[in-house]
């Protein structure tokens, strides 16, 4: 080791205090980048691992009944790789301890083991028996949920009929890796599940001998999906056919790609806000180190050491506070992402979910940090590199003060020597003071924009839940009902109210832009559903035309004024030309609205009735619930209050998660920049503080010299942190949207001063370690110059 490592180590142990508070920084940003980039690269590998492993479907299509034949049909279709049909039948769990209908989906399944697509895989238990009625594979959500097992029981009503359903297995499959009931917006694991069912067994329970209602395909490299859809529809529109659509569309794997997108989007808003803080730490906390050592500088050169020599010095003192950053980030990063991959597997079920993270996400976390390092060392390798060394063993000359407006604006304040003292040491360094005050502004900008995402869920809670729901219960029935269903809810004593709603699945097209999704409708005289926009007002549906979502006439490219084609999937397949009516600004989905009348002209049915929506007596809902449950055209019932406990549930242990994360990020920013700047300060002004204490100022009167300027320069940062904040907030939260729901921006006052009191707490804290040395300065090793 040569003199200028032993120098370097020296330095850094001499220094520790703010290679800390700078490595912290880099840290943060280390841990962030590894965090999302782990958490990414492992649900994308674990999920494309699962597809390819269970053959999870490219194209998946529904229809009413068709004959097993047309599978070959679809198979022949140029670009099919395989295509299978099975049986999906909706069916009413008897719990007979519970008064709450339960929903299953069951579908079925090759008993006889061969390759096929969405395969499941079992994790306890055995696949169904062939032709052993009865038996089923529950999924492990529910199981896991509701306590059941292989050699458990539940009776069901399936297609009309009561069935015994015997558990045998308990599995997973690819195409239920987020299983969400129709209608919901969250998993509700007790009331919802999946059951896999022998195909002899499942088609005599339903009716339908080799026959299906189900279709899904895989396709070939280089297929057009476009077109296989197309062919597809051709062939099942004799069929009742609802439209074929890709795997970008199905529900479970929308959801588990919405969060991988987010992901992305926090890798690429937060690193960067610590890399460039860090990067301006590592400037001035280096370009006063080499003022301070300038008579070192001087003295190396005059014994040989070249410029290039000197400026690798003081660039490895950089570097090694990137490489003690990398590993605190690293280690930080991986136990984060191990957090957040407990927190994934609650809601995506995976087969294995494993934290894994290759070795270049180590390596473009440490070409980050070392990069950010390198580039703040730059200004200070340069002037020690051009530093001549008769001038650098001389005395820097002391800074001169002159009057002028800061002293002007003094006195017109009537401040004492000690505010004189204060502003103008920081007029004197305007751009380090700049510096501090962004830090500063940036650590609170970024708590504020992640403490908003509470008050963005609490405002599309408030809106869903209570303004545009205002229902106790609603009724899901097996099969559109007539009027007459609403008469017999409205007899259950309790019941103070019944509407009806119905929701069509159409395809929407404008030109090339077409769109799956649903037209919604409710009775004219509805109290019990409103649609409300992102300001809060209610908007009445539209009596005739469309009413479409913000995010729906965004994908569409329409507006108020234009038309679009709308299809109706299955049933008649009527088709027509409809005026867009109005546009909602609605946070969740991308939905459509329209009056009984137009439903009616799509529909062409006499079945009006889809769903109800009740208002109930709370006291009568246990026995309002248990005679639901035993009517036979009732297929499941959604308490909204429970919907609600559920929703926020998730939100709470997401948020708080990030929130727990981001508030030490944050931290670690306002204690990193103060810090450095306390240190600084007090390394600067040394011999200042000890000549006031020589005069007679008393400990107290000297601190406040170094306290009062970080406290001027943090609490003028406050502002700009809002104001950074805000903006920091609009970009987070548009990223953050999707095609499933959008985030509001709403924050509320409350939140800023919390992120202000935060990152005032962190600073107070920081600014105190340095204060102590205030205390304790020895006032005869500071006042010795050298002449």
């Amino acid at each position: 080791m040569n003199a200028l490592d032993r120098k370097l180590l020296r330095d850094l142990w001499r220094m520790r205090g703010q290679v800390l508070a700078i490595a912290l920084v880099l840290a943060a940003a280390t841990a962030t980048f590894v965090l999302s980039v782990g958490v990414y690269g492992s649900l994308t590998e674990t999920r494309d691992a699962y597809y390819a492993r269970n053959h999870f479907a490219d194209v998946f299509a529904s229809m009413t009944r068709a004959p097993r034949s047309v599978v070959a049909r679809v198979g022949e279709i140029e670009g099919v790789q395989r295509a299978e049909g099975s049986i999906k039948q909706f069916a009413t769990l008897d719990f007979p301890d519970r008064n709450v209908p339960v929903r299953a989906l069951i579908n079925s399944v090759d008993e006889f083991g061969r390759t096929q697509l969405n395969q499941v895989t079992l994790r306890a238990g055995r696949m169904p028996h062939p032709g052993e009625a009865g038996e089923v594979v529950v999924d492990e959500a529910f199981a896991e949920a509701n306590g059941l097992g292989p050699g458990d029981s539940l009776e069901a009503l399936i297609y009309g009929s009561r069935q015994r359903l015997d558990i045998v297995g308990v599995g997973l499959a690819p195409e239920f890796i987020y299983s969400i009931a129709p209608g919901d917006l969250i998993p509700d694991n007790e009331r919802y599940g999946i059951f896999w069912m022998g195909r002899r067994a499942l088609e005599a329970a339903t009716d339908r001998t080799e026959a299906i209602n189900s279709l899904a395909l895989t396709l070939e490299r280089g297929a057009s999906q476009e077109e296989v859809i197309r062919r597809i529809d051709r062939i099942l529109d004799p069929y009742g056919g609802t439209g074929a659509y890709g795997r970008e569309d199905h529900i479970s794997h929308a959801f588990l790609d919405n969060e991988l997108m987010q992901l992305d989007a926090m890798t690429r808003v937060i690193p960067p806000v610590f890399l460039f803080v860090s990067t301006f730490l590592v400037y001035i906390v280096l370009g006063r180190m080499i003022r301070t050592e300038r008579t070192q500088i001087g003295l190396l050169k005059a014994f040989g050491y070249s410029g290039r020599q000197i400026g690798w010095h003081y660039s490895k003192f950089a570097l090694a506070i990137a490489l003690v950053a990398t590993l605190l980030g690293s280690l930080a990063g991986i136990w984060m992402g191990q957090g957040m991959t407990r927190l994934y597997a609650e809601y995506y079920r995976f087969p294995f979910l494993y934290y894994h993270i290759s070795p270049g996400v180590f390596l473009a976390a440490s070409g980050l940090s070392l990069g950010s390092a390198g580039l703040g060392a730059l200004g200070g390798m340069r002037s020690a590199i051009t530093l001549a060394p008769a001038v650098a063993m001389s005395p820097p000359p002391p800074p001169v003060y002159r009057a002028g407006a800061i002293e002007a604006l003094g006195r017109r304040a009537g401040l004492s020597a000690i505010g004189h003292m204060i502003v103008r040491h920081i007029a004197r360094w305007p751009g380090r003071s700049a510096i501090t005050v962004l830090g500063v502004a940036l650590s609170l900008g970024l708590l504020f924009s992640t403490m908003q995402f509470m008050d963005s869920s609490r405002t599309m809670l408030d809106s869903f839940f209570f303004r545009a729901q205002r229902q106790d219960l609603t009724v899901s029935f097996t099969e559109p009902r007539n009027e007459d269903v609403l008469f017999g809810l409205a007899q259950i004593p309790g019941v103070l109210r019944v509407e009806p709603t119905r929701a069509i699945a159409v395809k929407m097209s404008n030109g090339n832009l077409i769109e799956r999704t649903a037209i919604e409708g409710s009775a004219p005289d509805s109290m019990l559903t409103a649609r409300i926009d992102s300001s809060g007002a209610e908007i009445p549906l539209p009596v005739s035309g469309l009413m479409l979502s913000r995010q729906l006439a965004d994908q569409l490219q329409v507006g108020a004024g234009d038309a679009v084609h709308v299809e109706m999937l299955g049933g008649r397949r009527t088709q027509r030309m409809l005026p867009v009516a109005g546009i909602v600004d609605e946070f969740i989905g991308a939905r459509a609205y329209a009056a009984p009348q137009t439903m009616e002209a799509l529909a062409r049915d006499r079945a009006p009735v889809a769903s109800a929506l009740l208002r109930i007596d709370p006291a009568a809902r246990d026995a309002i619930l248990t005679e639901l449950k035993e009517m036979p055209v009732v297929l499941g019932v959604t308490e909204r209050d429970a919907a609600l406990l559920k929703f926020k549930q998730m939100i709470d242990d997401n948020l708080f998660t990030m929130m727990f994360f981001y508030v030490a990020f944050a931290s670690a920013i306002a204690i990193g920049v103060v810090y450095n700047s306390a240190r600084i300060l007090f390394s600067e002004r040394a011999h200042e503080l000890a000549t006031l204490r020589v005069l007679g100022y008393h400990r107290t009167e000297v601190g406040i010299v170094l306290l009062g300027e970080l406290a001027l320069l943090v609490v003028a940062a406050v502002p700009l942190g809002c104001v950074i904040g805000y903006w920091m907030a609009q970009l987070m939260t548009a990223m953050f949207s999707s095609d499933l729901f959008r985030l509001p921006f709403a924050p509320s006052r409350a939140t800023y001063g919390y992120a202000s009191l935060i990152v005032l707490v962190a600073a107070l804290a920081t600014a105190a370690l340095v204060a102590l040395r205030v205390l304790r300065l020895d006032m005869i090793r500071v006042l010795k110059a050298r002449e």
